[in-house]
């Protein structure tokens, strides 16, 4: 069987879209589940603006009136704000082309109310996973109707969904935000069509998004954790580093890492690095596959395992290491991403 040509699927069409305007090292950390009532505390804010760490605050419907407190004290101590919506856990939780309409309507409704106080933030991060019941159901090993169903509902709503996501992206560039992702892993392999076949695959249209930044979750101790055994440190290690130069020369000037995890997020059961260590470790890995755009997974852990200082250090200070050998667990694995991508691009 002939593949097709990538023309006859336009939804996935890498669209015209702007570099970020500065070359400078960019930092950032994902906030989860911190009160919204810790993220005002001057100790806390300063240490985030004296490192110029961004902070990504999870925003749901149920919090959104009581953000603009936090913007606000953020905007006081020079603390850069993304703002990263999330739906309830019954409508998906992150975006992707099952609730694309659902979580424009709600952004859009965040970003208007906003703008109306005066306290828009300076990013939109955009979560692109598929459903959360059924990457929990591909976590726990689960076949379940319910959970396999979307990967086929998702292929057939890719276009409408990267419609409908565009024009918010638009909507909110337009109100001077800049546009970022947090994508899966697999969408940056490659050949390209191995990428698409993926995005595809998990109804996250990334390249067809005007987005400023991609970020590629890349938590090696996830990565450890839900192997079951199957990889190891020196393995996630390796395959971090082929994430990042995969990251990077896809996206180039865009690419950008998020790596973790500190504390356990929405699944409840991610492994944790045992301490900053690894994550120093692996910012030396992203650097050294020339990434300057870093993230940290989560604020959250951080906060709950002091000192604060160490694990921001460990984001910030830390300077290129030598890439890590390369397993051959990890480039089993690689290949078999590769492979499953292509073949979910063919059929």
């Amino acid at each position: 069987m002939t593949k097709p040509q990538l023309e006859s699927e336009p939804e996935f069409a890498p669209p015209e879209a702007p570099c970020p305007s500065e070359a400078a090292p960019r930092r950032r950390i994902w906030s989860e589940y911190t009160p919204y009532e810790a993220l005002q505390e001057p100790a806390l804010l300063g240490e985030l603006g004296r490192r110029a760490i961004q902070l990504a605050i999870a925003v749901t419907p149920e919090l959104a009136a009581r953000l603009p407190a936090v913007l606000r004290a953020c905007r006081a101590h020079g603390v850069a704000v993304a703002l990263w919506p999330m739906l309830s856990d019954a409508q998906g939780r992150w975006v992707s082309a099952d609730n694309a309409a659902t979580y424009c309507s709600f952004v859009r409704e965040l970003l208007d109310s906003h703008a109306a106080q005066g306290v828009l933030p300076q990013a939109l991060a955009m979560d692109l996973e598929p459903p959360i019941a059924r990457l929990r159901g591909l976590k726990d090993l689960r076949p379940e109707p319910a959970a396999a169903r979307p990967l086929v509902t998702g292929a057939r709503r890719a276009a409408p969904a990267a419609a409908e996501l565009t024009a918010l992206a638009a909507a909110a560039r337009g109100r001077g935000l800049e546009i970022l992702a947090a994508v899966m892993p697999p969408v940056v392999v490659s050949p390209e069509s191995a990428a698409l076949g993926w995005q595809r695959l998990l109804g996250t249209p990334v390249d067809a998004l005007p987005l400023d930044c991609v970020s590629t979750m890349a938590y090696t101790s996830l990565f450890e954790g839900y192997s079951r055994g199957l990889l190891r440190r020196a393995d996630a290690r390796a395959l971090l580093f082929k994430l990042a130069v995969g990251t990077r020369a896809r996206y180039g000037a865009r690419a950008g890492i998020s790596l973790g995890a500190v504390g356990t997020g929405a699944l409840g059961d991610e492994r944790t690095f045992d301490g900053p260590a690894e994550l120093i470790e692996d910012v030396g890995i992203a650097r050294a596959a020339g990434l300057t755009d870093l993230a940290l997974f989560n604020l959250d852990g951080v906060l709950g395992r002091p000192p604060l200082a160490a694990w921001l250090d460990a984001l910030v200070e830390t300077p290129p290491a030598a890439p890590p050998p390369m397993t051959r667990r990890a480039e089993l694995l690689w290949q078999g991403l590769r492979a499953a991508g292509c073949l979910a691009w063919l059929f």
